[in-house]
């Protein structure tokens, strides 16, 4: 099972959000992905024993790009083979690039209660920074 994500849900009219702190560059695209998957099912219910590696690729210099590039990428994951993810672990992550290993499990859905459909993440008031040593991600979900 996976570490919950620390992280508040934005109130947004038709669409849900996120907003999280993190203290480096990887951890805030790590904890974004387990935010988004914690907002689709609980990730106290999700095992890990499905894995697998991911490369992400985005346009050079272009952090935002990257990050959805990268929600999408595992929102693909899991409307393509049913796999509910709970684990992100990110080896490098460069300029225009993510090398990462994933962790889940098929949805089952006798066990996992799925709570919002995301269908993508948006670029609608996306945030990604660093202030004072902390890293903040703010971003919405078309839903």
């Amino acid at each position: 099972m996976a570490e919950r994500p620390v992280y508040s849900e934005i109130e947004h009219t038709a669409d849900v959000g996120i907003e999280l702190e993190a203290p480096d560059r990887v951890s805030a695209f790590e904890c974004a992905a387990a935010a988004m998957f914690d907002m689709i099912c609980d990730l106290d219910c999700v095992g890990g024993d499905w894995r697998r590696e991911l490369v992400v690729e985005a346009r050079p210099d272009d952090l935002e790009h990257l990050l959805i590039r990268w929600l999408t990428e595992l929102l693909y994951v899991f409307d393509s083979e049913g796999v509910l993810l709970s684990s992100f672990e990110i080896d490098s992550l460069g300029d225009g690039f993510i090398e990462a290993r994933v962790a889940g499990e098929r949805f089952d859905p006798h066990r996992h209660a799925l709570k919002v459909e995301i269908k993508a993440p948006t670029y609608h008031a996306l945030k990604i920074e660093q202030t004072d040593g902390q890293w903040t991600v703010r971003i919405i979900f078309d839903t």
